[in-house]
């Protein structure tokens, strides 16, 4: 899947012995030894010097393309291979959509690389590195589409248990309330219970009077009432006038 076309300018145009064309392909060679010995920055630098003097060039949109590439700059890669793309020569059409390609995968559109893959493959058919690409793309789209699917699946799993757990943890705190208040209730009948237990106690230990005491205390209220009214009656007798003949003289 790392593997990545590319094109190494080793001589520009016929034209190289002109000046211009001299300096120019001295920025495309200092270029090339650079991005040979992985200094793909030093290498992007110098492509674009030599973009200055060719800026139409393909082959240096293409070479931008792959420095920009190895340096992890996807999205930047895709648009130089875009421009490299519009070359008449179909083998650096067909590379340029095979590195727009990786460069989408990378940038993590797969749709869209899949796209470019098949643009590869319609100017050459017997791209092997395209085909296996599409196949791993396409197959990459699928597992990440399980993946989002079983994600779901597991997020809403997990929100039915939290709410079953809410329901259940509501439910038992409701039925501990219950059980509370039935214990407070059965403790207050018990308190309750033993008060008049106790009540009862109190007055079990209040002696009791037999039938002869009550008989004899009330035989002596009787003769203490006799006495008094006796004692009152001898009273009233000595103030009584019995009455005697009146003399009128």
């Amino acid at each position: 899947m790392e593997k990545i076309k590319i094109f190494i300018i080793a001589v520009l145009l016929a034209l190289a012995a002109a000046p211009l064309h001299a300096g120019l392909k001295g920025k495309i060679d200092s270029g090339n030894g650079m991005f040979r010995k992985g200094n793909f920055e030093g290498a992007l630098s110098k492509y674009q010097d030599a973009q200055i003097d060719d800026p139409e060039n393909p082959v240096l949109h293409f070479n931008c393309g792959d420095a920009l590439y190895k340096s992890e700059k996807y999205e930047e890669a895709a648009k130089e291979f875009e421009k490299a793309s519009y070359s008449k020569d179909i083998e650096m059409q067909a590379k340029s959509y095979y590195n727009i390609g990786n460069s989408l995968f990378k940038a993590e559109k797969l749709p869209e690389a899949i796209q470019y893959y098949l643009k590869c493959l319609e100017l050459n058919p017997k791209d092997n590195d395209a085909k296996y690409n599409l196949e791993f793309t396409r197959k990459k789209i699928k597992e990440n589409i399980d993946k989002n699917k079983q994600q779901g699946q597991d997020n809403k799993q997990d929100k039915q248990k939290q709410q079953q757990d809410k329901q259940n943890k509501d439910g038992k705190n409701g039925k501990d309330k219950k059980e509370q208040k039935a214990q407070q209730a059965q403790k207050a009948k018990e308190e309750k219970g033993k008060e008049g237990q106790k009540d009862k106690g109190q007055e079990e230990k209040k002696p009791k009077m037999s039938k002869e005491d009550a008989e004899r205390i009330l035989k002596a209220v009787n003769e203490d009432e006799k006495k008094a009214l006796d004692k009152k009656k001898q009273q009233q007798m000595k103030g009584y006038n019995w009455g005697g003949v009146k003399e009128d003289w």
